[in-house]
C-alpha cells in the first residue's frame, strides 16, 4: 500500500476545540501524521486532494441492531455483510452487533454467529469490532421492545456460556442493575474486559449507585426503557444525568427523544453524551410479521420502526443523520457533533487510540463531508470504500 496524502480543506478532530488546516499523511492503513503548510509540500507521497470538504475519523455506532435480530438465525453472518456495505453510505465506519433478549439456546447460537462474522473480518465496508449484548438481564418493567419472554435474572451459567458463545467479541453489555444476581454479572465482565451498561431498568438510586461502584460507567439510549427524571425522585434518567462517572447514549431521531429534551441531555453531559442509531432493517428481513419481536409485524415510518399497535421497536436513523438533528437541536458545532460519533463512542470502549480520533497511529478510517454534513466519502483503512462521485 503506497503512501498518501489526504489534502482536505480542514480537519475535524474531535480531540482539539476547532477545526484545522491539514494534511494527513497515510501508510500501511493508518495515520502516520498530520502535516500543514511546508512539511506537507515536501512529502513524498501520492496526493487526493480534497479541495471543498470537511475530514472527520470515521463514525462509531455502538447501537446498530440491522436484520439479524431476525430469524433464521444461519444468515446472521450474511445480514452483517449487508449491513457493513450500507453502513459505509453514511459515514460509519465500525459498529457494534447488537442482540435483543432470546431465549438461551437462540441467545447462544445468534452470539456464536455474530462472533464468527466479527473474528472472520474481511466485510465489504463498515468493520463489526464486536457485539453489543442488549439483555436478556434486564427489567421486565422496562422491557420496551425487547421479547418478554427472553427477560430474565442473571444465571452464571448462563453468563458463562454466552460470554463464551461471544469468544472475546462481546464488548458491551446493557443490564439492569436491579435484576438479581446483578452483582455476580458485573464481576464476570470486569474479568473479561466488557463494559457494562445500565438500561431498561427502574433501578433506585441504591442500585444504580452499587453498579456504578461495581464498573458500570455508561447508560444505554438515555431515557428509553428506564425510570424516568422527576423533581423529587432521580430516577434512572436523572441519576445519569447528575453523574459525571457515567457516559450516555441517545437516540437522537425526533421520535425516541424529545429534540427539546436531547438539548437538556446535551448541556448535562456535555463531552459524555454519544450518538447512537439502535437501527432496525426491516428492508433487509423482509419485513417480518413475525421473530425475535413477536408476533404483531413491524413497520418503519421513516423515522422509526414501530409495531402495528405504534410502539416504538427501533430506529431507522444513520449516524450522520444524527450528527445533523443534534447540531440543529442543540445549537452544537459540527466538531462537537462529530466527536459525539467517534471520539466519545470510541472512549466508551477504551479503543480511543485506535478509532474516533485523527492522532497519528491510529487507524485511517475517515467521514469525508460537505459543509453540510452529508457524506461525500468513507475511507476504512486508508482505502476509499464509498463516494457520490
Amino acid at each position: 500500500m503506497s503512501r498518501r496524502l489526504l489534502q482536505p480543506a480542514a480537519l475535524l478532530d474531535p480531540e482539539r476545540e476547532a477545526p484545522v488546516e491539514g494534511a494527513l499523511l497515510l501508510e500501511g492503513g493508518r495515520i502516520e501524521a498530520v502535516l500543514a503548510g511546508p512539511a506537507a509540500a515536501r512529502v513524498e507521497a501520492e496526493r487526493v486532494p480534497l479541495p471543498g470538504v470537511l475530514l472527520a475519523p470515521g463514525f462509531l455506532d455502538l447501537h446498530y441492531h440491522g436484520a439479524f435480530v431476525f430469524p433464521p438465525i444461519a444468515a446472521a453472518g450474511d445480514a452483517v455483510a449487508r449491513s457493513s456495505a450500507e453502513l459505509v453510505r453514511h459515514g460509519t465506519t465500525a459498529f457494534l452487533a447488537t442482540t435483543v433478549a432470546l431465549p438461551q439456546p437462540d441467545l447462544v447460537a445468534l452470539v456464536e454467529a455474530l462472533a464468527r462474522r466479527v473474528d472472520a473480518g474481511g466485510l465489504p465496508g463498515a468493520q463489526a469490532i464486536g457485539i453489543h449484548l442488549e439483555g436478556p438481564w434486564i427489567d421486565p418493567r422496562a422491557a420496551g421492545a425487547q421479547p418478554e419472554a427472553g427477560i430474565r435474572a442473571v444465571s452464571m451459567p448462563e453468563v458463562e456460556a454466552v460470554l463464551s458463545a461471544a469468544a472475546g467479541t462481546a464488548r458491551l453489555v446493557t443490564f439492569a442493575p436491579e435484576v438479581e444476581g446483578a452483582a455476580a454479572l458485573l464481576e464476570a465482565l470486569a474479568r473479561r474486559g466488557v463494559v457494562p451498561a445500565i438500561g431498561h431498568s427502574l433501578a433506585q438510586a441504591e442500585s444504580l449507585e452499587r453498579a456504578v461502584a461495581g464498573g458500570a460507567r455508561h447508560v444505554t439510549h438515555l431515557f428509553n426503557a428506564m425510570g424516568g427524571l422527576h423533581h423529587r425522585e432521580r430516577g434512572v434518567a436523572g441519576f445519569a444525568l447528575a453523574d459525571d462517572r457515567l457516559s450516555c447514549d441517545v437516540i437522537c431521531d425526533g421520535a425516541h427523544v424529545h429534540p427539546d429534551v436531547v438539548r437538556v441531555a446535551a448541556r448535562a453531559k456535555r463531552e459524555r453524551l454519544v450518538l447512537i442509531t439502535d437501527r432496525v432493517e426491516l428492508a433487509a428481513a423482509g419485513a417480518p410479521a413475525a421473530g425475535a419481536y413477536g408476533a404483531g409485524g413491524l413497520h418503519d415510518d421513516g423515522v422509526a420502526v414501530r409495531f402495528v399497535d405504534g410502539r416504538l421497536a427501533g430506529s431507522s436513523l444513520t449516524l450522520d443523520r444524527a450528527a445533523r438533528n443534534f447540531r440543529a437541536w442543540t445549537g452544537a458545532s459540527q466538531l462537537e457533533a462529530v466527536a459525539a460519533c467517534t471520539l466519545r463512542p470510541a472512549r466508551v470502549l477504551g479503543c480511543e487510540g485506535e478509532r474516533g480520533t485523527l492522532r497519528p497511529g491510529a487507524r485511517a478510517d475517515f467521514a469525508v463531508l460537505e459543509p453540510d454534513g452529508a457524506v461525500r466519502e468513507t475511507w476504512i483503512g486508508g482505502e476509499r470504500v464509498h463516494t457520490t462521485r
